[in-house]
């Protein structure tokens, strides 16, 4: 039995009958009603009670004969990979967490075309995991407050506390653990040591870099942290360990493009709303997804000053020193005419934003088809951009502190505790002593 809602009684023509409330979620199989009743056939009230835990049960039978095999399901989101004894003979074996993670975390290819079915794909395995989960749990004993708990019940305890906020955060959460469980398996908190985490952080180093493997480490000692707190384990083995530092690739940083790249990139065919996004990026230096979300009520004038601007003050960006005023390049007259004829909503209504509210992924779809046509360097990138344009202004003789203004790489128009920076006219004459003559922006 599910958690069902519980039976109530009420007395109709001299019998006492007892009700259920069909979940919403079960309707379809009962067209056209609401509740499930049977009658006690007695008008005795404390008779009635006494019959009323069997026929309850017997209501709930109802139910549960009309829901799904957990299993079938499962199945049904992996693309049928066989009925309920298949799937659960696969997890018997030990294969079916692992086939799901894998449709969960399935990775984009070369073709964009096929980015579309890679979603689908990365989305109901994220649907199948969640069941997976909800199955295992209902199998397993709930944690004690012992020196036995299993890596696996921990992080089902633990993930159930929503540690964090952020879709993307959680998805990297539960990826690292289960990562760290598929490298040292199901074994109690207690029996992790120090010698297996730097073992763990070894395998990671053959192909992430150090900034990855501090990161996905640092989610499982968060699960540590918890486990002290729950009193399943006395001390947090994490706590204080230093990684070799010569495990892992040195984090790769992005090349800006060369001139000639800049040119041959603009000059491609491309929509409108890639050109625009791409004419933004490359004349104020943003990050793509600052970019990416503006919204036109984003697009403001300091009348006083004379300055058209993009306002991130209250946006969402990466941190409090990137809550700042960019002024408008001079070349992009779409967005003063925009603001100017009282455009509202999204300035690139076309790039989809997801749980969080960010549009970076789906932008950068967009754009890195366009820049992989002018360059194979994987170090060259849509953020890239970003590099670039700090070289112009600084090749523009603009100085280092109104440089890391415009570009959110000081304290920016909120963060900071001495003013408020340089003024907008003055961003706003550094930002136009850059020539963009040479490229094909979106006027």
């Amino acid at each position: 039995m599910s958690n069902y809602p519980a039976t109530t009684m009420s007395i109709s023509k001299g019998k006492w009958y007892v009700y259920l409330t069909i979940p919403q979620e079960l309707r379809e199989h009962f067209p056209g009603r609401k509740q499930l009743k049977r009658s006690t056939g007695t008008s005795d009230l404390q008779d009635a009670r006494r019959r009323q835990h069997g026929i309850a049960t017997g209501l709930y039978a109802q139910l549960d004969a009309c829901k799904p095999d957990i299993r079938d399901m499962i199945s049904d989101l992996l693309g049928w990979i066989g009925n309920a004894d298949e799937v659960q003979r696969m997890d018997d074996e030990g294969h079916l967490e692992g086939l799901i993670q894998g449709a969960k975390n399935l990775e984009y290819g070369k073709n964009p075309e096929n980015d579309t079915a890679t979603d689908v794909v990365n989305e109901q395995g994220a649907k199948a995991l969640e069941l997976y989960r909800d199955w295992k749990a209902k199998a397993a004993t709930a944690p004690a407050n012992s020196d036995a708990v299993l890596f696996s019940v921990a992080t089902r305890e633990y993930l159930s506390t929503n540690p964090y906020g952020p879709a993307k955060t959680t998805r990297d959460c539960e990826l690292s653990l289960s990562q760290f469980q598929d490298f040292t398996g199901d074994v109690i908190l207690n029996d992790i040591t120090a010698v297996m985490i730097h073992r763990y952080a070894e395998h990671l180093g053959s192909t992430a870099s150090r900034k990855t493997i501090a990161k996905k480490i640092s989610y499982v000692k968060r699960l540590f942290d918890h486990g002290v707190r729950k009193g399943w384990i006395p001390h947090n083995v994490f706590a204080g360990l230093v990684l070799d530092k010569k495990v892992g690739r040195p984090l790769q940083s992005y090349r800006p493009f060369t001139s000639s790249e800049l040119e041959a990139l603009f000059k491609l065919d491309m929509k409108p709303h890639q050109r625009g996004l791409l004419s933004i990026l490359i004349t104020s230096g943003m990050r793509l997804d600052e970019a990416a979300l503006l919204n036109w009520e984003n697009v403001k004038e300091d009348k006083s000053q004379g300055v058209v601007y993009f306002d991130l003050t209250d946006a969402i960006v990466k941190n409090r020193g990137s809550q700042r005023k960019v002024p408008v390049h001079s070349s992009l007259t779409w967005v003063t005419q925009g603001r100017t004829s009282g455009a509202t909503g999204q300035m690139f209504p076309e790039f989809t934003r997801d749980k969080d509210g960010k549009a970076q992924a789906s932008a950068s779809k967009a754009l890195m088809p366009l820049i992989r046509k002018v360059t194979d360097d994987k170090a060259k990138v849509v953020h890239s951009l970003r590099g670039n344009f700090k070289d112009m202004l600084r090749d523009a003789g603009v100085s280092k502190e109104v440089n890391d203004f415009i570009t959110g790489h000081a304290s920016g128009d909120v963060a900071g505790n001495y003013g408020s920076g340089p003024s907008l006219r003055v961003r706003k004459d550094a930002v136009d002593r850059v020539s963009f003559s040479n490229f094909e922006l979106l006027a």
